[in-house]
């Protein structure tokens, strides 16, 4: 009895120390607040996680180990032809610099319109030296800027055909898409004029419409001006702000230049400054996280488009979301000699549909490994600034 008696008096007195560690005091965090902080971290990493995680167990398995109820997650042996044929269905056997030598020397061979494979080209010739004037506004060293552009269009001629026809139109579209929202949300933001709000009414009703119900009318239009099965007839709706999701990005630069104090653009206003460069000098650099949040996310919603970029390109050029679609017909016409050995793995399975999922979402991975921490941040930011 003494020594629970004394136990429970030490107890006692020391309490103020226990609780402050379990529940933290001042500044500091206790046990309680980490160990929650990891579960939820933990709960939700697991429900992002497990989805990737399962597919990339499923595929490496054959067939035969898919209707094998004791296989569960490891396979009795790994089953690379999954890849291999899903390799070859995304059309990423062949780099973008065969492409472009056959443009060059045997157009013949060409398995997409010489135009299409003209203006692809031009467009990314042309891509450094637009990005380094524009960067000159901002920084000394253009031909430093100049290098790096040109660099990373040299990689992409060694890349898979696939992968740069997917960058090529989701790139293009998301920086027309983002100049372009960019353009109008500071327009409505610092200018007053009339019919303002039902500028606003019309954007929030082609926001809320289904993007089905202007299909037509579009396709008719672009049929119209000759620009239906090119390029142009994705980057005219995204030049107009009409592009993936333009209303919400509209929106964010909106938010962002209204909280622009008016007392720097009366000041530069003094100085002889127009409003256009206002807008380049001052407004746009202010806005550098509504640019990450609209284009990482503008990226990602334009890579995962199909439907509407398959019908308004006439399938002229073939992305990652086309092909996987149509990876199944790929595989019915080269199993008979793809596959060798047990005729069960010749039919086609989730397997290899999961194979060429995570080949599919291999650059939207590394993108978000770049940008997460600018992502995240710039989120937060827009958040702090809406409070």
């Amino acid at each position: 009895m003494n020594k629970i008696k004394q136990f429970m008096e030490n107890f006692k007195h020391n309490w103020p120390r226990y609780k402050s560690r379990l529940v933290g005091s001042g500044g500091r965090k206790g046990i309680i607040y980490y160990i929650l902080v990891y579960f939820l971290s933990i709960t939700f990493a697991f429900i992002f996680i497990y989805p990737i995680f399962y597919m990339f167990m499923i595929s490496l398995m054959s067939n035969t180990d898919l209707v094998d109820s004791t296989v569960m997650w490891i396979p009795t042996k790994i089953f690379w032809t999954n890849y291999k044929f899903s390799i070859t269905g995304l059309d990423l056997d062949t780099i973008y610099l065969s492409t472009v030598l056959d443009l060059l020397f045997d157009k013949e061979s060409l398995t997409s319109p010489v135009s299409v494979e003209r203006n692809k080209l031009l467009v990314f010739i042309l891509l450094p030296w637009f990005i380094s004037y524009f960067a000159g506004m901002y920084t000394k060293n253009r031909g430093r800027v100049m290098g790096i552009s040109s660099l990373v269009i040299i990689v992409l001629l060694f890349l898979p055909v696939s992968y740069v026809n997917s960058l090529y139109v989701a790139g293009t579209q998301t920086l027309i898409t983002v100049l372009s929202c960019a353009f109008i949300g500071y327009g409505l933001a610092r200018f007053k004029f009339r019919g303002k709000a039902v500028v606003f009414v019309i954007m929030l009703l082609i926001y809320i419409l289904p993007t089905s119900l202007l299909f037509l009318p579009r396709l008719q239009l672009y049929g119209t001006l000759g620009i239906k099965g090119t390029m142009f007839a994705l980057w005219l709706p995204a030049v107009f702000g009409q592009g993936l999701q333009a209303t919400f990005f509209i929106l964010i630069f909106f938010q962002f230049f209204r909280m622009i104090p008016g007392q720097i653009e009366e000041s530069a206003y003094l100085d002889g400054a127009n409003s256009l460069q206002i807008f380049f000098t001052i407004a746009l650099p202010m806005a550098v996280p509504a640019f990450i949040i609209a284009a990482t996310y503008g990226f990602a919603v334009n890579w995962n488009e199909m439907q509407m970029t398959n019908l308004y390109l006439n399938g002229n050029i073939k992305t990652i979301p086309m092909l996987l679609q149509s990876l199944q017909q790929t595989w019915d016409q080269i199993a008979s000699y793809e596959v060798a050995g047990d005729s069960v793995d010749v039919t086609f399975s989730e397997a290899k549909s999961f194979a060429g999922t995570l080949l599919s979402i291999i650059p939207l991975m590394i993108m978000y490994g770049i940008v997460q921490r600018q992502f995240v941040e710039s989120i937060d930011k827009s958040g702090i600034a809406g409070e």
